[in-house]
């Protein structure tokens, strides 16, 4: 029998009209006919009942020649009103199938997926998949193993700026694997966060160290002056004592188990989730995680004032969740070779405009944990305390978010 294929487009009933010549062909008018539904070619096959099937539901044309397709066969297929629908003749029946059904890479017509509006094979996804995968897996290779190296000089030199470097991109490694919807008690995150923590309260006081000693060096008076000299002095002490515990916990941590643990997920793991990762899809939930945080944000300062510890909190999640954004655009940027470059840089400027907001939230709260062990007055404390009060909201009052 020739092959036959013509197009006709679904109507606002759902149904599709058969050509006239492949009706008359094979002899379907007035016959009882079996829908067979073939997911794997985004297809239907109509073809003549078997006359002794009484269980089956059978459809029968119109006198116009119309075939109702169900509507869960519609909406499986993304069939709606006016698509084009390719009809052709095969040795069992008619075959129905929508127009443009095919791979858009090796048009295959076998073992179709849609994916937004257009088709893949299944062979074609696997040598993408596999493609996106190792792109993947480079990036996620490089951050990780800066991570790990930083770590390893983290604690065996405690320098400043390797403990930040090592919390960078142990931030960065966690976003990516969010971002890849990793489960949230994987065994890596379990160790990342542990380890975030340790590099944390060593990073939190070098941070407090630097930032008093520069409002030393800047203050108006010897008495303002000696009270940041005195916490500076205080917190250095406890940062030995941080040192100590950070050189002791950070291998037991970060080792040759967390190597394992990683080396199983980039073999076992990385290639379903980068397989089944929706970009778009993905993007967004983080957008409207950002956006949650920031209507967080304006709730709370209207609610208690921009300046209170709730709304300053709320602002500093906001941060954190556009420091988030701004890696995730970042990498994508990199990985899918598209403009989100810009988008990464636009995310950047919270951390800017919020960060000093941030350090002088932190640099109030460590100056009162330590004033009890400062070698100064009450008072001497007291008005630097007050300064800082102001400082930080008038700050908070400025914000526009």
């Amino acid at each position: 029998m020739a092959e036959k294929v013509q197009t006709r487009q679904v109507d606002a009933m759902g149904r599709v009209v058969i050509p006239k010549d492949i009706r008359d062909d094979l002899t379907l008018p007035e016959q009882p006919l079996a829908l067979q539904y073939e997911a794997n070619r985004q297809a239907v096959l109509v073809f003549k009942a078997v006359e002794t099937d009484e269980e089956e539901e059978h459809k029968v044309l119109d006198e116009q020649g119309r075939l109702l397709i169900p509507a869960e066969v519609r909406r499986q297929f993304d069939w709606n009103q006016g698509d084009k629908i390719e009809i052709q003749s095969e040795q069992k029946g008619v075959l129905l199938q929508g127009e443009g059904a095919h791979c858009a890479v090796c048009e295959s017509r076998e073992s179709l997926v849609k994916i937004r509006g257009r088709f893949l094979c299944r062979s074609c996804m696997e040598d993408a998949g596999a493609a996106w995968s190792e792109r993947w897996q480079d990036v996620l290779q490089e951050v990780a193993g800066d991570y790990i190296g930083y770590s390893e000089k983290a604690v065996s030199s405690a320098d400043m700026e390797e403990i930040h470097q090592a919390r960078v991109k142990g931030r960065r490694l966690r976003t990516l694997l969010e971002f890849l919807g990793l489960d949230e008690d994987h065994k890596l995150f379990e160790r990342l966060d542990d380890a975030h923590k340790r590099l944390g309260r060593l990073r939190e006081r070098d941070v407090f160290v630097e930032v008093v000693e520069e409002r030393a060096a800047k203050a108006e008076s010897g008495e303002e002056a000696a009270v940041f000299h005195e916490a500076a002095e205080v917190v250095r002490q406890k940062r030995e004592k941080e040192k100590e515990k950070l050189a002791k916990n950070l291998p037991k941590v970060i080792n040759a188990k967390f190597q394992q643990h990683w080396d199983r997920f980039c073999v076992s793991e990385l290639p379903h989730l980068v397989r089944t990762l929706d970009l778009p899809k993905r993007l967004e939930e983080f957008e409207e995680t950002f956006q949650e945080k920031k209507e967080t944000y304006h709730k709370t300062a209207a609610e208690k004032g921009k300046a209170s510890k709730a709304a300053l909190k709320a602002l500093h999640d906001v941060r954190i969740e556009a420091k988030r954004l701004r890696y995730t655009y970042g990498y994508a940027a990199v990985i899918y070779s598209t403009g989100y470059a810009a988008e990464s840089k636009a995310y950047k400027k919270y951390q800017r405009r919020f960060g000093d907001i941030n350090d002088k939230r932190d640099l109030l709260k460590k100056l009162e944990d330590s004033e009890k062990k400062m070698d100064v007055s009450q008072e001497q404390i007291e008005n630097v305390k007050e300064r800082l009060k102001r400082e930080l909201e008038s700050d908070a009052e400025a914000v526009e978010l």
